[in-house]
């Protein structure tokens, strides 16, 4: 279930990114990270705890071969299209390069997206692999090892967050840099942490609260299209029930029997979203010159890139499983002999 659930958020993604400007899309993708962070969140709790121990060469092996691969290939896919495609510092201005030595680095191994004005980037949207990279360190190093230490974390950032409100800061210092992006990453670990609370509540109560969750997350993502957007303050109340929905339906998925609901659907789609999230950008660049005259953006740009980006990402997360998943089940298995009392399926 939570892989159908990615995939929607990658999806959430695609629509907000290649219809930019449009206000009733704009937040989507916003919300859609979030998600993302949350779910991050939890799993990595999990395998930390379950599988690897907190073994940091097993766990970073294994969240390179998962991120990297794909996105090195995507890399070179745009690098082709940039080179072959004229326009396309004009269709979006994270493909200007400036020749800087930093932008070389920055691409190359993500995470330093973060340190530095990472104005040039092969995958615009990577930054955010790059705030995942770092709060996957982060997680390692203290959130992750205890409920106490994790608790102590969302208490941090709200107040973080609350203190950005107070000195008047833009909505971007709550979401762009790292340390804003850990409340929903050190939400996710306590969703692990607190899974015992879900005992004491019936299987039915569970489904209610996570189709609730569902149904006010998809109302308030309508409502801040039709009545707010980036530009009004009260963007943040919708951001923040944002948030909430998506931690409480995760909290409900991953303590319930819907976790393993549409398994099989569930694993395809879900893997599906990350090559989705890496390609969207450059197949809308390379549909807009073959089929709609240079159209930098709008739905029209959606309709046409969408089978391209389902087929493309589908080829990758194929190619992933056929060559890199034996490699990394290799791993996993090094890392529950160094623990045989683990018991987690490693993501």
């Amino acid at each position: 279930m939570l892989g159908i659930y990615r995939f929607g958020l990658a999806a959430l993604v695609v629509v907000a990114h290649l219809t930019e400007g449009r206000l009733f899309f704009e937040h989507w993708g916003i919300f859609a990270v979030f998600g993302f962070y949350l779910i991050s969140g939890y799993l990595m709790t999990v395998v930390l705890n379950e599988a690897y121990s907190f073994n940091l060469p097993s766990f970073a092996k294994n969240r390179f071969l998962r991120l990297f691969p794909i996105y090195y290939v995507a890399a070179l896919i745009t690098i082709i299209a940039i080179v072959v495609i004229p326009g396309a510092k004009e269709y979006h201005n994270a493909w200007t390069y400036t020749g800087r030595a930093i932008d070389v680095v920055g691409n190359l191994f993500i995470f330093p997206f973060e340190f530095y004005d990472a104005s040039f980037r092969l995958i615009p949207p990577a930054w955010s692999v790059g705030v995942e990279l770092i709060n996957y360190f982060v997680l390692w190093l203290f959130v992750a090892r205890s409920k106490k230490l994790a608790v102590i974390t969302v208490v941090a950032t709200l107040i973080y967050h609350s203190a950005t409100f107070a000195m008047d800061m833009d909505w971007t210092k709550r979401y762009f840099p790292f340390y804003a992006a850990l409340l929903p990453f050190s939400m996710g670990a306590c969703i692990y942490f607190f899974k015992d609370f879900a005992k004491k509540m019936t299987p039915t109560l569970l489904h209610t609260i996570a189709g609730a969750s569902v149904l006010i997350g998809v109302a308030n993502l309508l409502a801040c299209g039709l009545f707010s957007g980036l530009a009004f303050k009260s963007f943040n109340l919708f951001f923040y029930v944002n948030l909430i929905c998506m931690a409480s339906f995760i909290y409900c998925v991953a303590n319930s029997s819907l976790q393993k609901t549409f398994k099989r659907s569930g694993k395809l789609l879900g893997d599906l979203a990350y090559p989705m999230f890496l390609l969207h950008r450059v197949v809308g660049f390379i549909m807009s010159y073959l089929v709609l005259d240079g159209q930098r953006r709008g739905l029209s740009l959606v309709a046409v890139s969408i089978i391209p980006i389902l087929l493309l990402s589908y080829g990758l997360a194929w190619s992933a499983n056929k060559w890199l998943e034996p490699v990394r089940n290799v791993i996993r298995r090094q890392a529950k002999t160094a623990n045989p009392a683990s018991s987690a399926e490693a993501v």
